[in-house]
């Protein structure tokens, strides 16, 4: 039997499968994103006995495809959507300070645009009013900025089309590493957690109600049956798909919508602030990020493949002459780009509405069968959403009532008392680096990525460059190594996307970096995994395929 001591590991993870077959579960979790991750780790810190399946990567789909930020819902006031403002606005500042090494603020600015939805009495209006909902604390409530102060805040804005402005405080993420230090944390907390098994069918008793799954890992191709008292699909954007297993659809539907974001050198999109600006009703933020500036988001309604959703060429046109209009002495061009991203948004529908009006808002569905649906929600949310499903399970009597408790826990990595803390481990960190010959620069990245775990990432590379196969390799290719045994232990990471997308961002955020280390890396999931060299090509040409769509756009038809 597994035990919270061990790690999180891909090596464990049939052991971990295994676990799950052989009890009854108290709920069993379709969906390994942030929402079922969340919904883990609120029942196993109730003292549920919790399992979660997801068919390809904790993450892979919405909740590594948003745009990065984790804010208090400002846009969502033109709606009059005030509760939303206000849960979510609250909301940032626990997953703040539950993961200060990946939710960090930073200062946001928002031009008032010629023709735009706002005006200066009405973003003063929709400041304050976003202050006060979100309990915003004093030194990180908004200023109001003239049209001088805007252009010495961000000097490449256009001076045709601003005309002021207000400063406010948000929080940038790695959506990715947020959900895996979740599911961390869920695992820490007795969750039996898988990715790479697929939910096939439902089982019913003589009633028809729902008491388990059959699932397929796809991994050994291996079909499995889990039984469980209560079963949550949290699939998000697949919620629908898993409902028409059950039977048919009743009820409200999803609304799927698609948007996009692009990457470019910081260099040539030197902004000195994120923004966040209107560009005909709709937002356009531009955040600095990791030597890169990105840019996002687009909003169209989406009825193709939920498991290949691309980047299309119209996309990219609108989102650049969005930034070349308001930035006009930035000149951005395509061959600028060097990764983008697509992901979708799973909306309740709401007929007659746009989807630039659709609630954001989570509502929880329950079938005739039992079957119990999560839908809508944002990113920011996701606590107050895992806390509403858990208490709407034990409300229904078969698990004991015990309140939800995490609100005061620190995710994996993130065991921070104040934003200081997290600078002095990098100052630790840089210290510890230049014994190691490691650039000082790897400090700040890896700090902002692992957190307080960066000491056993830093054991892994001392343990890899003592030995005699990496003893002259160069630092570089030693710490990518290292980085990948630590993401096969500790995070369960089966196949290269899951690294170098997920794990590390490299794929959006250090794309040109690939090609040096895509060997080493391989070499090292082809070990801890036991890869034969059939198995090692077909998982290099699977990433190979992820790699050229990172930098891909599609030219569409319309019909």
């Amino acid at each position: 039997m597994l035990k919270n001591n061990q790690h999180f590991s891909a090596q464990k993870r049939n052991e971990m499968l295994e676990e799950m077959t052989h009890c009854e579960l108290d709920i069993l979790i379709i969906g390994g994103g942030i929402t079922g991750t969340g919904i883990a780790l609120d029942a196993a810190s109730r003292n549920c006995k919790v399992g979660l399946i997801e068919k390809s990567d904790f993450g892979s789909g919405t909740s590594s495809k948003s745009g990065k930020l984790i804010h208090g819902g400002l846009k969502y006031l033109k709606t009059g959507d005030l509760s939303l403002v206000r849960e979510v606005g609250s909301e940032r500042a626990i997953v703040h300070k539950n993961a200060r090494h990946l939710v960090i603020p930073v200062n946001m600015l928002f031009p008032i645009v010629k023709n735009g939805s706002f005006n200066k009495v009405t973003l003063k209006l929709g400041l304050s009013t976003y202050d006060k909902l979100a309990g915003v604390q004093k030194h990180e409530r908004h200023v109001m900025l003239s049209k001088k102060e805007v252009f010495e805040q961000e000097p490449l804005l256009s001076r045709e089309q601003v005309s002021g402005g207000g400063m406010y405080i948000e929080y940038r993420t790695d959506d990715s590493r947020l959900t895996m230090e979740v599911a961390k944390t869920a695992f820490e907390h007795g969750a039996y957690l898988c990715n790479y098994t697929k939910m096939t069918d439902f089982i019913t008793d003589h009633e028809g109600k729902v008491i388990g799954v059959i699932a397929k890992d796809l991994i050994s191709g291996q079909t499995v049956e889990i039984y469980a008292k209560y079963i949550v699909n949290a699939g998000g954007p697949w919620v629908d798909k898993v409902r028409a297993i059950e039977g048919e659809i009743k009820g409200k539907k999803l609304h799927l919508t698609k948007g996009i974001h692009i990457v470019v050198p910081f260099h040539k999109f030197p902004v000195n602030e994120s923004l966040y600006y209107d560009v005909a009703g709709r937002m356009i933020a531009v955040v600095p990020r990791d030597g890169c500036t990105y840019i996002g988001s687009t909003e169209t309604d989406y009825h193709g493949d939920l498991d290949d959703v691309f980047v299309e060429q119209s996309d990219v046109d609108y989102l650049l002459d969005c930034v070349n209009t308001m930035f006009p002495d930035v000149n951005l061009e395509q061959k600028d780009i060097t990764s983008c991203w697509a992901g979708l948004r799973p909306l309740i529908h709401e007929e007659g509405k746009p989807p630039s009006e659709m609630s954001r808002k989570d509502e929880i569905f329950e079938s005739d069968s039992g079957l119990i649906t999560i839908a809508g929600g944002k990113l920011t949310g996701y606590r107050k959403m895992a806390e509403r499903v858990v208490d709407y399970l034990l409300n229904k009597g078969k698990l004991e009532k015990v309140p939800t408790v995490t609100e005061g826990i620190k995710l994996s990595g993130g065991k921070f008392q104040s934003n200081e803390e997290v600078e002095m481990l990098v100052k630790d960190v840089e210290k510890e680096c230049g014994l190691l010959n490691i650039p000082s620069s790897a400090a700040v990245e890896f700090v902002y990525r692992y957190g307080t775990n960066i000491w056993v990432l830093l054991d892994v590379f001392k343990e890899l460059f003592a030995s005699q196969k990496h003893r002259n390799a160069d630092v570089s290719e030693v710490l990518a190594a290292a980085e990948a045994c630590y993401a096969i232990e500790h995070e369960m990471a089966m196949r290269l996307t899951d690294f170098f997308d997920r794990r590390t961002g490299y794929l959006l955020f250090k794309r040109e970096s690939i090609p040096a280390i895509i060997n080493i890396v391989a070499a090292q999931f082809s070990d801890k995994l036991g890869w034969d060299e059939k198995q090692l090509f077909d998982e290099q040409l699977m990433f190979d395929r992820e790699y050229k769509k990172s930098l891909r756009f599609e030219q569409v038809e319309i019909k």
